[in-house]
C-alpha cells in the first residue's frame, strides 16, 4: 500500500489538474460565446472628397 503522503500528492495534482482544465474550458466557451465589443464602427469605404486635379 502506498504511502499516506504519496496520495496526498497524487490528489492534490489532479484536483488541481481538473479544475485548471474546467477553468481554462469555462474561458474558452465564454469567449467563443462573447462576441468582443469595440468603442468604434468600422467603415470599410470612407467617403473622401475628390480632388480638384484628378
Amino acid at each position: 500500500m502506498p504511502q499516506l503522503d504519496i496520495v496526498h500528492i497524487l490528489m492534490t495534482y489532479m484536483w488541481t489538474w481538473l479544475t485548471l482544465t474546467l477553468i481554462t474550458l469555462k474561458i474558452k466557451t465564454f469567449t467563443i460565446t462573447i462576441k468582443p465589443k469595440n468603442g468604434h464602427e468600422y467603415h470599410p469605404n470612407p467617403t473622401a472628397p475628390t480632388m480638384p486635379w484628378t
